[in-house]
């Protein structure tokens, strides 16, 4: 009996103090003050789950960025790819534009564009190989042309790549004709490691200056008339000799050279 006293004036005390603290709030600052003091056992005891939380999510982090960081890479190694195809276009692009804006017209039908693949020089050989053979139409005698002036002529075919022999080439001749007053000449390859043709036959007294341009002129010969040959850099007087000593430096370089047209004009 007396432990049910004791439990019943528990219990009404509970019950009194709940609905006092609900009706007027009496014991909010009292409950204030407890949870100030219990705070730390929480933060004690919650320490483990939010350490592990924690960790985790560092872990998780750090994965993510290393995957973030090797997808960055690829990509920019991707766009690196796409810039070199980019620019590699481009350039060839200019190249063939400069073809196309040369100082001859030629009709879509009346050339093959080529590739250089070699260069090969000589005191005694002077000859370029393209990509382009006998499965693209090339013929031995074709010439070649570059953006600023005749190159050669093909001597060599197979089915994909052909060999021309440069103007230069000590075994090449060709009719040329001076382009500001017609005078003639034959343009000759030099049997040196210099590209430079030696203009023969013209006679002492005639009208060649510094800087003159002779073109191909056709006479007895299978390069087509009115392309540029070279330009005169060079003009020497020698006794007893009745023609000019004259050096004419090629218009097309052959340096930096990637792309040509293979003429198929006779």
């Amino acid at each position: 009996m007396q432990k049910f006293i004791k439990l019943f004036i528990s219990v009404l005390i509970a019950v009194f103090l709940i609905f006092s603290d609900y009706k007027f709030s009496y014991l909010d600052t009292l409950k204030k003050y407890i949870a100030t003091l219990i705070s730390p056992i929480y933060l004690v005891v919650d320490l483990p789950s939010q350490l592990y939380a924690w960790i985790d999510e560092q872990g998780t982090t750090k994965q993510v960025l290393l995957n973030q960081n090797r997808q960055l890479k690829a990509e920019l190694m991707r766009l690196k790819v796409d810039l070199q195809d980019h620019n590699a276009l481009l350039l060839e692009n200019q190249k063939f534009g400069e073809l196309l804006k040369s100082h001859y017209r030629l009709d879509k039908e009346n050339f093959v564009l080529a590739h250089v693949s070699s260069i090969s020089k000589s005191r005694l050989k002077k000859q370029i190989t393209i990509n382009k053979g006998s499965t693209d139409g090339i013929k031995i005698g074709q010439v070649v042309l570059g953006a600023r002036g005749i190159l050669g002529q093909i001597n060599q075919v197979t089915p994909f790549h052909s060999t021309m022999l440069l103007i230069t080439d000590p075994t090449q001749h060709i009719p040329v004709k001076n382009g500001r007053n017609g005078i003639r000449a034959i343009g000759k390859g030099m049997s040196s490691k210099q590209d430079k043709l030696m203009l023969r036959f013209v006679q002492q007294g005639l009208d060649v200056k510094l800087g003159d341009i002779f073109l191909s002129s056709a006479i007895g010969s299978k390069f087509p008339a009115g392309y540029p040959v070279g330009r005169v850099t060079h003009i020497e007087k020698k006794a007893n000799n009745p023609f000019l000593t004259i050096e004419l430096t090629p218009s097309q370089s052959i340096e930096s050279l990637d792309l040509v047209l293979v003429s198929n004009i006779p």
